[in-house]
């Protein structure tokens, strides 16, 4: 094809049409380029596949295209979740059900559809039901490798998911810590990824030489991990040597472990970042000496299922004030389509600053005193590098993973019904706190965000803990951990005592 293009080009030079080839020979010459680039990804990712593994390359040969038969199943499937998906935004996820039954009929060995619907299951806030549906998915995951003949060379793939938002980055912490505690199936694990895809590039860098690695094109490997999805690790669950359980059991699990071990963060930043941040922080303003904090508080036009993680910046100006008013300064995170924050002293709105880059984040996340987030990428990140984190307006916390020296101030949720907001145990009891949708079928409730009162009696905690260095749960809060662990919750991150304080009614059995 591409011959006879460029005699067609010629053609024309011989007949004058000078003016006319120059701009076809243009085009012709990205399209070479484009079809170069690519072949020479596609050889170097056999490359370093055959230096990890000359056994799985040749068993598998080297072609990751779809027959035909593949292609038009894939395609099937594909209408069958576009009108899953076309459902959940219409908040129709009882109809989205109903068509997964359809689907599973159609095709019984689809993982697509499999996992999908566990994921449907959890906007739904039914979170035994998700468990249920992604061991099914794990145990056809398992058939399909056997059949295949690609589960004898003991890998599993880490695809582009795993380094797309910046807190499913953050999950690698956990694959590294549970192979490093011999707690994580006994597969190679290789993370496939292409950096310019990456939210974070500079923190994606330090995890890379924890962990076996390709970098490649995205849509090579988005072709490869379709052809060998039964043996690829997607990020909601991972394989333990003696289960498949949540991501939020896993850091949980790897997170204790760790900590009981005493282990050094998996991660820590280089010397060159360190150096360069700190000359950031003096041009700011801040003290060789100085002590400041991180706060990332999730906002803006999110979908109806992902809404309730979202709270008002403005409520955190008093607990803001609290860290200023005890000598430290404060260093918004975020993004810059974040609303601005007005001028406040020792306060940087980072999220607009034009120092605002990768690596300056990973500084921030890893020099802070602590952090303040809500339930995002953003509250995941710090701890990766031991810095402690209040997880506030936290919404999910039918899941919150532990890490040490950090705990949560949870929303409060109350059903219109009803002129009290509901009980730990009563709310647990629904499927609001177990996903991030603020719409649920049958369910009409109203979200009680943190009051700025919560806020700042949850820093003047924190700052309690540091000067006590005791981080032991008290009573209350391990009254309220049982609680959680009774109504089938998981992670032991505790609840601030401030929090359990202020609201007495909330952790009544």
């Amino acid at each position: 094809m591409l011959i006879k293009k460029i005699r067609r080009q010629l053609f024309q030079l011989r007949h004058g049409n000078l003016l006319a080839f120059l701009k076809k020979f243009s085009k012709l010459r990205a399209l070479l380029k484009f079809v170069s680039r690519f072949s020479f990804q596609d050889r170097r990712f056999w490359k370093k596949l055959t230096k990890i593994s000359n056994n799985f390359v040749s068993s598998v040969g080297r072609t990751i295209e779809a027959d035909e038969s593949e292609s038009l199943a894939a395609s099937k499937v594909e209408d069958i979740l576009n009108s899953i998906r076309a459902l959940i935004r219409d908040n129709k996820t009882a109809e989205a059900l109903e068509k997964h039954r359809q689907g599973a009929e159609l095709f019984p060995k689809s993982l697509e559809l499999k996992q999908a619907h566990a994921q449907t299951h959890f906007l739904r806030g039914e979170w035994k039901k998700y468990l249920a549906v992604s061991t099914e998915a794990d145990q056809l995951m398992q058939q399909l490798a056997r059949e295949q003949s690609v589960d004898e060379a003991r890998l599993r793939f880490l695809g582009n998911g795993w380094t797309g938002p910046l807190g499913h980055i953050s999950l690698l912490d956990a694959v590294i810590k549970l192979r490093e505690l011999n707690l994580l199936s006994d597969e190679r694990r290789i993370l496939l990824y292409d950096s310019q895809y990456s939210s974070n590039s500079s923190l994606l860098k330090l995890f890379l030489p924890k962990i076996l690695n390709i970098q490649s094109d995205i849509k090579l490997i988005e072709k490869f991990t379709q052809k060998f999805n039964s043996i690829v690790d997607h990020v909601p669950i991972y394989r333990l040597r003696t289960k498949i359980v949540d991501q939020w059991s896993a850091i949980d699990i790897a997170n204790q472990a760790w900590s009981k071990e005493h282990r050094e963060p998996v991660v820590k930043l280089s010397d060159s970042i360190e150096a360069r941040g700190m000359s950031i922080l003096k041009r700011w303003g801040l003290a060789s000496d100085a002590w400041f904090v991180v706060i990332h508080v999730r906002e803006g036009d999110h979908r109806a299922h992902a809404r309730l993680q979202n709270a008002e910046i403005s409520t955190y100006f008093p607990m803001i004030n609290e860290i200023v008013n005890r000598g430290g300064w404060v260093i918004r995170m975020g993004s810059p389509l974040m609303t601005p924050l007005p001028e406040m002293k020792n306060v940087v709105d980072y999220a607009h600053a034009v120092e605002r880059v990768d690596w300056m984040d990973v500084f921030l996340w890893a020099k802070a005193k602590f952090s303040i987030a809500t339930n995002s990428g953003g509250s995941e990140v710090p701890m990766c590098f031991g810095t402690p984190v209040i997880r506030t307006n936290y919404s999910s916390y039918g899941h919150c993973s532990f890490f040490e020296r950090s705990f949560m101030v949870p929303k409060l949720y109350k059903l219109k019904s009803q002129q009290l907001p509901m009980s730990l145990q009563h709310t647990l009891q629904t499927p609001i706190p177990w996903c991030e949708s603020t719409v649920h079928e049958n369910i009409d409730f109203e979200i009680i965000d943190n009051s700025p009162q919560d806020l700042v009696d949850a820093a003047v905690e924190m700052f309690s803990r540091f000067e006590k260095n005791n981080w032991d749960m008290t009573d209350h809060q391990a009254k309220a951990q049982n609680i959680r662990l009774n109504e089938g919750a998981v992670g032991g991150l505790p609840i601030s005592q401030s929090f359990l304080d202020n609201h007495r009614l909330f952790a009544q059995a």
